[in-house]
């Protein structure tokens, strides 16, 4: 059974012109009980120590390794370390996915700065959630869930949440490459997003840490967000998933729901992968299915890079809810 250290290590310097991630409760809950924010978390630690429970909240994982792998390898070759399982899931297919099935002058007509789920994606996001709340292997126990502040991540974990009766962490800087941006072509105008009131009002079971204001969560003179910026975003991610990977004790889980073009970069950086963005595009390594899985493990020690289980997984998704020749529209 896993446990997570309630202690605060030192925290590493960082090096990336980007917001840095907020720290979890999941992972400090010294952090917020001095201010009180969340009462049940010193009895949620107490019960860890004593009871062998994970804190926050206990749920399941995705199940299948790559073609090839077998997981006694991979818990062989990770013996002696402790260790952090991060299982990527796209978003849904969104109102903008839509558009671009269109034509892509189509969807830079008619796309919206934040758009929501449409009905087949509200279909898949209900299909991953059905799928994890069955127990897989592979990733049982999931530990957490973070989710990108955008509307169609924060909808496709709702159902998510409740299967697994979890509260996700809002990861405020875990956005789609471009960010919240609206206007066409030469004149781009930031858009802040949800702010911190709306998204609480609309999911009350969500935390937010920090990142989310009542101005939004986007900052605004970004415009559209370009790709050396997140890059650094995508690299400061990775450097917080590391930072995490190091406080863990045993095997711990978590789910991280985010965007196609994110993920990619994120997983170069985990990765270790000498691909930069001026010669490959975000979205061009690794593509993603709407709500595709994609399973890495990183260790405590700081063993670099870290291993792929698997990538691009639908297992979850019947075939009507996959556009096989549609692979990585965005």
């Amino acid at each position: 059974t896993s446990l997570i250290r309630v202690s605060r290590p030192s925290r590493p310097p960082h090096h990336h012109p980007t917001r840095i991630p907020p720290r979890s409760p999941f992972f400090e809950p010294r952090r917020l009980l001095p201010c009180q924010m969340f009462p049940l978390l010193a009895r949620w630690a107490r019960k860890a120590c004593r009871g062998r429970i994970a804190p926050l909240a206990v749920g399941s994982g995705v199940c299948v390794l790559a073609a090839g792998t077998s997981y006694g390898a991979v818990e062989a070759e990770k013996e002696g370390k402790d260790r952090l399982r991060v299982l990527f899931i796209r978003h849904g297919e969104s109102e903008n996915n839509v558009l671009c099935k269109v034509s892509w002058e189509h969807y830079k007509k008619f796309r919206k700065p934040d758009p929501y789920l449409s009905e087949k994606g509200a279909l898949q996001a209900n299909a991953a959630a059905e799928y994890l709340a069955k127990a897989p292997p592979v990733i049982t126990p999931l530990h957490g869930i973070y989710t990108s502040p955008m509307l169609r991540t924060l909808e496709t974990t709702k159902p998510l949440a409740s299967k697994l009766k979890m509260n996700p962490i809002v990861w405020a800087d875990m956005y789609e490459v471009g960010g919240c941006f609206g206007g066409q072509e030469g004149h781009f105008h930031g858009e802040g997003g949800f702010t911190h009131t709306e998204i609480l009002n609309k999911y009350p079971e969500y935390i937010i840490l920090d990142g989310v204001t009542e101005k939004g969560w986007y900052p605004k003179p970004l415009a559209k967000e370009p790709h050396s910026h997140a890059e650094s975003r995508a690299a400061a991610i990775a450097t917080r998933l590391r930072d995490m990977a190091m406080r863990v004790e045993g095997d711990v889980n978590i789910a991280c729901v985010a965007h196609h073009d994110t993920i990619d970069l994120v997983l170069r950086e985990l990765l270790d992968m000498k691909a930069s963005v001026n010669t490959n595009p975000p979205g061009t390594i690794f593509k993603h299915y709407n709500t595709a899985m994609t399973c890495v493990d990183l260790y405590s020690d700081g063993t670099r890079p870290a291993t792929m289980l698997f990538s691009n997984r639908t297992d979850h998704l019947s075939k009507d809810l996959v556009e096989w020749e549609k692979l990585g529209l965005v």
